[in-house]
């Protein structure tokens, strides 16, 4: 029987911090000065402190977390795990196609996401009263593109979440770090390197501490590295020994899975791995890969994950006063952390520098929701992670050149302030504007976007007066009027949550536009 979390609360709702990941979410709840971790009962009667991230269909039918997980071996029944990696490179309006429905990006995120929230209610230990809401603080990847923020928070809203607020998922893990250290009596004002190796994602930060006032110096992430990779590693190997070449979808998920459980199950003296191919490929028995060979494979991505630690620790150098690489602690996060390789790697690096959180698998969440606890007093101040621009035209189009409005490592505003502003003011000197927006991970010596690029919303705005009341723009072709004299103004506001809205108003005869900024 599973015991229930009988929070205590004079309010009418309840504070969770929720971790969506890749493979799987994580809930901790406010308790009294307690972060608990939300369990869950699967359909076996087990206690499970996480919910899949996994969605199955069938042709108009549809489940998700634990009720998809049972699935994956039925036919016909198509079923979809790590679609949080794919949410980065959507669109809100892209579609995904699972079986015989289309739905999209948004869609499947905001269904999932009902699907949580109801099993919270129905097979969770948290005890909610009646009427009482549900208020989430969030998370996403510190790599993650604007769109990305908009649509997991437009998705938890639908999903009929309060959304308290949004934070980056090492932030959070700092904010665990910090409390636990309080709790022990060892706060102290230090500079704090958060290694987060989660499913899908790889992300680091630094973080300055000073009690409970804390300020991100950097970040940086690699998009599509984490445990997955780790397991497709450990499938081809035992592929390779057993002499199979090709295996069906459905084969390849329910491997997959052993290997995650495999994985999951290293612990430093493991010297073999046994995988059962016979659980999806029939006359296909065991066969034992040696770690040393698995770890080999794997090496090169754990190295490329410290490199990009390396870098966003040389970046924050400057700012945090000292040298990080003497005195910083390295604090381990995300469940594929536990890899042992991982931990042998950076202690080679780090020596007694590292250390593991006590909840890897759920310091975001438990980080989320002792921010979520105003009486636990925790201030972030977090940075844009991206830069954020637009193409612009030079030398009557001759030329394009990328206009950085907001740059990587602005300070973002703190939660109730007032938001950052960039505004521009020009005479134009074409019939019709086509701004088209843009992410990057980086910019050259140039100013040219490089690295992770991410298309933004692409908008048109007339120029011409005799065009302002035009309903078809995308029809009139661009071309040069050196005849106009009106003056325009474009606006760009950043909130607390880093989504970005624009005015542009044609300051002389007032017509004016208003767009939310979204990825394509």
């Amino acid at each position: 029987m599973q015991r229930r979390l009988a929070v205590t609360t004079t309010h009418t709702f309840m504070l969770l911090g929720i971790d969506f990941g890749t493979t799987r979410t994580v809930v901790a709840a406010v308790d009294r000065g307690n972060y608990p971790v939300v369990s869950f009962q699967d359909d076996n009667g087990d206690t499970i402190e996480w919910y899949p991230s996994v969605i199955a269909t069938r042709g108009a039918e549809a489940l998700f977390g634990f009720d998809a997980l049972q699935k994956q071996n039925e036919a016909g029944w198509h079923v979809l795990r790590s679609f949080k990696r794919q949410l980065k490179t959507m669109g809100q309006e892209d579609q995904f196609l699972l079986g015989e429905r289309k739905l999209s990006a948004l869609e499947l995120l905001t269904s999932f996401l009902a699907a949580l929230r109801n099993d919270l209610l129905t097979r969770s230990n948290l005890r909610v009263k009646r009427n009482e809401k549900l208020q989430a603080m969030v998370s996403v990847p510190a790599n993650a593109n604007s769109n990305q923020r908009f649509s997991t928070l437009e998705a938890f809203r639908r999903a009929g979440f309060d959304v308290r607020g949004m934070m980056n998922e090492p932030s959070a893990a700092g904010i665990e770090y910090a409390h636990h250290l309080a709790s022990s009596g060892n706060a102290k004002r230090e500079a704090l390197v958060v290694y987060d190796l989660g499913g899908g994602t790889f992300d680091s930060s630094v973080i300055s501490l000073v009690e409970r006032d804390h300020e991100v110096l950097s970040s940086e992430g690699i998009a599509q590295l984490g445990g997955d990779n780790f397991d497709i590693i450990l499938l081809d190997l035992a592929l390779k020994e057993a002499g199979i070449q090709q295996v069906s979808d459905a084969a390849l998920l329910t491997l997959l899975e052993e290997c995650r459980h495999k994985k999951e199950a290293l612990h430093p003296n493991t010297r073999r791995i046994t995988i059962d191919l016979g659980l999806a490929i029939e006359s296909a028995g065991e066969v034992a890969i040696p770690v040393s060979d698995f770890y080999e494979e794997c090496r090169p991505l754990v190295e490329s994950t410290i490199e990009a630690m390396e870098q966003v620790m040389e970046k924050s150098a400057r700012a945090a006063g000292f040298d990080l690489h003497q005195s910083a602690a390295v604090y381990l996060v995300g469940g594929s952390s536990d890899l042992p390789l991982v931990t042998r790697l950076l202690r080679d690096k780090y020596g007694k520098q590292v250390r593991r959180s006590p909840y890897p698998h759920a310091a975001t969440a438990i980080g989320l929701a002792i921010a979520a606890d105003t009486d636990a007093g925790y201030k972030l101040r977090e940075r844009f992670t991206r830069h954020f621009g637009v193409w612009r035209e030079l030398e009557a189009g001759q030329s394009v050149v990328f206009d950085v409005l907001f740059a990587k490592d602005t300070l973002l505003p703190a939660k109730g302030e007032a938001p950052l502003q960039v505004v521009r003011r020009y005479v134009p000197t074409h019939n019709l504007g086509d701004f088209r927006y843009l992410e990057c991970s980086r910019v050259d010596q140039s100013g040219q976007p490089q690295g992770d690029l991410a298309p933004w919303d692409e908008i048109l705005f007339p120029y011409d007066p005799a065009l302002q009341t035009n309903d078809a723009l995308k029809d009139v072709a661009v071309a040069r009027n050196n005849g106009l004299r009106n003056l325009v103004e474009e606006r760009y506001t950043c909130n607390s949550q880093g989504v970005i809205e624009v005015e542009i108003a044609d300051v002389t005869t007032g017509y004016q536009q208003t767009h939310r900024l979204r990825g394509k």
